[in-house]
């Protein structure tokens, strides 16, 4: 079979549309050596170290496991004193430094009770006390607080250490004065560290320690070069890295990074193990690491249809010791701190990120208190304390499990992080889960089927792209068809999730490769998990004793009270109030920029990383559509949608793609020949004149109502009695002047319209 009919073959079973293309393509004689330029972050790489960074990613490509030797864990030797078959001590001998050593097992942890404490000792117990420098590979730590971290700080070695937050970074730095932060800024602590700083940083005597937040990953390495070899890579909590890359799609391309490195350079960490898609992580040294002594955690179940009202009663039963209740959701905190009594709300703080601080309002607090210590006595958190922070304090945990939000709704490891944040010997003073369910479930054969199912359907269509990147490989003609066909491809490697969460199951990587996006693919199977461990009140108990010991299980209904309701509704408009005051800010300084020359994506893309998200939609919206229009009128349509779901944008989307069309461009001539002003069509009419055209020029075959919304999106419409729609004129946004227009011999209208 000829590369034409294979690649034909495999779009045949995405999209039919495209096969009498392809099979008149004509394959170039001789293949062309495209140049390739890879760019880490934002700043160019050397050809050099492109090619050097290339052929490292190849040479470790399901390579054959390597174990960690004794060499890879301890500076020195280390000795042992021989033990006689008589029972006699012998010799003191040594271990070989490549003997090859595949775990560590049954180490001593915290403080040792008291039946052996004589003989070991009354010191605290952790990690550096056995090895000296992290091994390398995926290492299982099972349970946080062992300091990995800080061994890795202190070992002998240059070392990058990759957090996934910018809290979890600063607050490691702050306790190492040798290390270097790198990330964005720490409001009222630290500036974003520039690049010259950094340089500054490497340039010093002695072993670097770079700790840096995982979005800041790729400006670091752009600016070490091809030193990156003499450093140690690793990632910690890779676990957060799978949970959390749906909406920080930029996450994965740590993993593109991470394989950058040798073998023996790099290890991922984490305390709650989850499944790698990823066949390079798969053939990945796992280390696992065990422990006496383990913390048991002793659990309070509490299932209920009122969080709210479980929460406070929790809260209210324990009057004077201090309370930390792990809640990712502000708006729903708030509405607890509300139902509380006057004197009460005095003790509550809200630990969260900088960019709630306007919805925190005055129970916002930016950071932990003096060593390490809870704020308030009430402390509520989000996400961003679930992780790698170390809370030396005494206090009641209360974790809530929230399925009416997906960011509110908790895995068990989660909730095993958020145990594991507390770093006093026995400082949870109680621990409970409070919990609500969904009642309704997807049902998967075997979550080992869908996973392959998934990866296979991410492979056909890279296997399709690459077949058309074979075929237009030195035929600069085949261009525009061939990024069209790709285009209309990646929408078929998409998957929609319990939630209703469309995922994408491909990705650009850091080299500008299409690649399947193993992360989400492990989001896309935890979440999966998840809905069902949250079908029933007792399926997540169920799960939950095989890991923790439940010494009490309630399930508890609770009447919405008038008070209740009336709290609610108050807060959620004021949340509405702030997000509109929010947008408003950004649209201020949307038209600032415009003022002084400065407005472009990179200007729009920096401010969008310090907002919440709805503000963040509506730059995204924003940035998509300003080349188009003129500032006020998309400005103004903007604002009245800034509450409407992506169907309303995709309408206006298509609405200035037409309108920004070149008169003569094929699209809207088409249309123009199909339509005539003030004559009345059904919506049966409109489906048979738009078909051809959207197949032809947007490769789609639609809905039949997607037609009429489409003629909606270029013509100002009126409905008749007959059920009829009579095309008033084009442009129904009235919008007032060009800012741009879209070339005549633009083809690739799947990039610019949304259907």
């Amino acid at each position: 079979m000829s590369i034409e009919d294979e690649l034909a073959k495999e779009i045949a079973g995405l999209d039919s549309s495209f096969i009498d293309e392809l099979y008149n393509l004509q394959i170039p004689d001789e293949k062309t050596n495209l140049s390739e330029v890879i760019t880490l972050g934002t700043t160019p790489v050397s050809e050099e170290h492109s090619k050097e960074v290339k052929s490292s990613i190849v040479e470790n490509q399901l390579e054959e496991t390597v174990p960690n030797t004794y060499g890879d864990l301890h500076d020195a030797p280390v000795e042992y004193i021989e033990i006689l078959s008589s029972g006699k001590v012998g010799e003191t001998k040594t271990i070989p430094q490549d003997t090859v050593i595949t775990s560590l097992d049954n180490l001593l942890f915290g403080r040792a009770p008291e039946v052996i404490r004589e003989e070991v000792g009354d010191s605290f117990w952790n990690l550096a006390d056995f090895i000296d420098k992290m091994p390398h590979g995926i290492i299982d730590k099972k349970i946080p607080g062992i300091g990995a971290t800080t061994l890795e700080i202190n070992s002998k070695r240059n070392s990058i250490i990759v957090f996934p937050t910018k809290a979890l970074a600063y607050g490691k730095h702050s306790k190492h004065p040798n290390t270097l932060y790198v990330g964005s800024e720490i409001k009222g602590e630290k500036e974003k560290v520039t690049n010259q700083q950094i340089e500054e940083y490497l340039a010093k005597d002695g072993y670097k320690k770079l700790l840096v937040v995982a979005d800041s990953l790729g400006r670091l390495l752009s600016i070490i070069g091809k030193n990156y070899k003499d450093y140690f890579l690793m990632i910690d909590e890779i676990d957060v890295l799978q949970t959390d890359n749906n909406f920080r799609p930029q996450l994965e391309n740590v993993i593109d990074y991470y394989l950058m490195f040798p073998l023996k350079n790099r290890c991922m960490v984490t305390a709650t193990m989850k499944e790698f898609s990823n066949p390079h992580l798969k053939t990945e040294c796992r280390f696992p690491i065990t422990w006496k002594y383990n913390t048991h955690r002793n659990i309070d179940l509490l299932h209920t249809d009122n969080v709210t009202q479980a929460v406070i009663e929790k809260v209210i039963s324990h009057p004077t010791e201090k309370v930390f209740i792990a809640y990712n959701s502000i708006l729903q905190i708030r509405n607890i701190i509300s139902s509380l009594d006057e004197e009460t709300r005095k003790e509550c703080a809200i630990l969260c990120s900088e960019a709630s601080i306007k919805e925190a309002g005055e129970y916002f607090a930016p950071k932990l208190g003096d060593n390490n210590t809870l704020p308030a006595r009430i402390n509520f958190a989000t996400c961003c304390y679930f992780t790698g922070i170390d809370i030396e304090d005494s206090y009641h945990l209360i974790t809530v499990s929230d399925v009416r939000r997906s960011h509110s709704m908790l895995t068990l490891d989660r909730m095993t992080q958020i145990h594991g944040r507390c770093r006093k010997v026995n400082g949870i003073l109680s621990e409970t889960i409070i919990y609500n369910t969904l009642g309704y479930v997807s049902v998967m054969e075997s979550m080992e089927k869908y996973t392959a199912t998934l990866l296979n359907k991410a492979q056909k269509v890279l296997k399709v792209l690459e077949s058309a990147d074979t075929i237009s490989q030195g035929d600069y003609t085949l261009t525009d068809l061939f990024a069209i066909i790709k285009e209309a491809i990646r929408e078929k490697a998409q998957e929609r999730i319990a939630g209703n969460e469309l995922i994408n199951l491909t990705r650009k990587d850091v080299h500008g490769k299409d690649v399947p996006a193993y992360l989400k693919i492990d989001y896309i199977i935890e979440r999966t998990e998840l809905y069902s461990t949250y079908f029933m009140p007792e399926t997540l108990k169920e799960v939950l004793r095989k890991q923790v010991k439940i010494i009490s299980y309630n399930s508890l209904n609770y009447d919405v009270s008038p008070e209740q309701n009336i709290i609610e509704k108050t807060n959620k408009d004021a949340q509405n109030k702030l997000t509109d005051s929010n947008i408003q800010d950004a649209i201020k300084y949307i038209k600032t920029l415009s003022t002084t020359g400065q407005l472009n994506d990179n200007t729009l893309y920096s401010y969008t990383r310090h907002c919440r998200s709805k503000t963040k939609i509506f730059l995204e919206r924003f940035i998509k559509l300003y080349r188009y229009v003129d500032l006020d009128s998309l400005l103004h349509q903007l604002w009245e949608i800034r509450t409407s779901n992506s169907v309303v944008f995709k309408n206006l989307n298509n609405t200035v793609m037409y309108w920004a069309l070149d008169e003569e461009h094929p699209f809207k001539v088409a249309i123009r020949r199909c339509f005539t002003l003030n004559r009345s069509y059904s919506a049966n009419e409109i489906q048979d004149k738009l078909t051809p055209i959207v197949q032809y020029h947007l490769h789609k075959v639609l809905k039949p109502r997607k037609y009429v919304v489409l003629l909606k999106a270029v013509y100002t419409t009126s409905r008749t009695s007959g059920n009829k729609y009579t095309i008033r004129n084009e442009n129904p946004r009235g919008f007032k002047e060009h800012t741009g227009r879209i070339a005549t011999k633009e083809n690739n209208l799947l990039r610019l319209f949304m259907l």
